[in-house]
């Protein structure tokens, strides 16, 4: 069973307005990156939402993703994400080989076939227990990680984010070449936001 995880605990201050509640053709940043895990085959979608963005649970629900809503704020995404983990590994029980993606909400350019392409290979290399997308030579996301790092990622020491964490296992990360630019697209701000929606067929203007 593969798992992913959606953090929607940040504020989006440099973009001015929930990231996430954005259009992006036909349906909102969210929705488009949940339908693509989903058309992808990943079993349980989780997307964990912070008090100050309530707004998003019902467009997460909507798009067939498992919500868990927070009532207080995180310090930093690697809480939003130590929630997350704990309500699966509550309900699941992963085993150590399972594997799940971690989906910042600052690369929601998703791509059903990257995803199943970071399985596959995964699946064909055993020593390795990470995966990860690149593009020209240049890492990406969404990391597809062994639930077996888990405990090690809680290990970490305060202050430290999970970027920390997954640029100490090289020895056991399997980099995927992958053809979709999308895995390198941030959104952070209105012009991030711009090249995504220009990215993406019928896709309305950003509203004033």
């Amino acid at each position: 069973m593969t798992f992913a995880l959606l953090p929607a605990g940040g504020k989006s201050s440099r973009m001015g307005r929930p990231k996430l509640a954005l259009p992006l053709g036909r349906r909102t940043v969210l929705e488009y990156a949940v339908a693509a895990l989903r058309e992808a085959g990943v079993e349980e979608v989780l997307v964990v939402v912070g008090p100050h963005v309530r707004e998003l649970a019902p467009l997460a629900a909507a798009a067939g993703a498992s919500v868990l809503q927070l009532q207080e704020e995180t310090a930093d995404m690697r809480a939003t994400v130590e929630h997350g983990l704990r309500w699966l590994e509550e309900r699941f029980r992963p085993p150590p080989e399972a594997g799940w993606l971690l989906c910042p909400a600052d690369h929601p350019a998703l791509d059903p076939a990257v995803i199943r392409r970071l399985v596959q290979a995964r699946g064909a290399s055993p020593g390795y227990s990470v995966a990860v997308p690149t593009f020209e030579g240049r890492r990406g996301h969404p990391a597809l990680i062994d639930w077996r790092h888990v405990a090690g990622m809680r290990a970490l020491p305060p202050g430290l984010g999970l970027d920390a964490y997954l640029r100490q296992q090289r020895a056991v990360t399997l980099e995927v070449a992958v053809t979709s630019p999308g895995v390198l697209a941030d959104l952070d701000t209105p012009e991030d936001y711009e090249r995504l929606r220009a990215a993406t067929d019928d896709a309305p203007s950003l509203p004033p």
